[in-house]
């Protein structure tokens, strides 16, 4: 069972992913919405819902921009574009200071908006 961190005080969350999984916090969401410590009116659930959902697109498409500027730059003899080149540069750059940070995020969005759902009440989507 997780529980609350005894190295740091109690000050984080220790689950499977470690001690608030680096920052995020989606076990204990579920597990406080799970308890019912975590309860949202329904109407403010959804609009949670639709800005993580937005949150998460984003992320995707920062994975995905991440993806594609790393395989332009593996292909070697190819001849950039100024745009293209300070995009891969960009992405780059952003993936150094984020180190996994947005994979992660793929991972824990979804289990915030699984327990915001949960706090809601709002039934489960097909």
């Amino acid at each position: 069972m997780d529980g609350w961190s005894e190295e740091d005080g109690g000050s984080a969350w220790a689950g499977d992913d470690g001690p608030a999984a680096e920052g995020f916090a989606g076990e204990l969401f579920l597990q406080l919405a799970d308890r019912g410590w975590l309860v949202v009116e329904p109407e403010v659930g959804r609009r949670v819902i639709a800005e993580l959902r937005g949150t998460l697109e984003a992320v995707r498409d920062r994975v995905r921009l991440a993806e594609l500027s790393r395989r332009l730059r593996e292909t070697a003899g190819v001849e950039l574009s100024p745009e293209e080149d300070q995009v891969a540069v960009d992405s780059v750059f952003a993936e150094q200071i984020a180190a996994g940070r947005w994979e992660q995020a793929l991972v824990e969005l979804p289990k915030y908006i699984e327990a915001f759902r949960r706090a809601a009440g709002l039934p489960e989507e097909p």
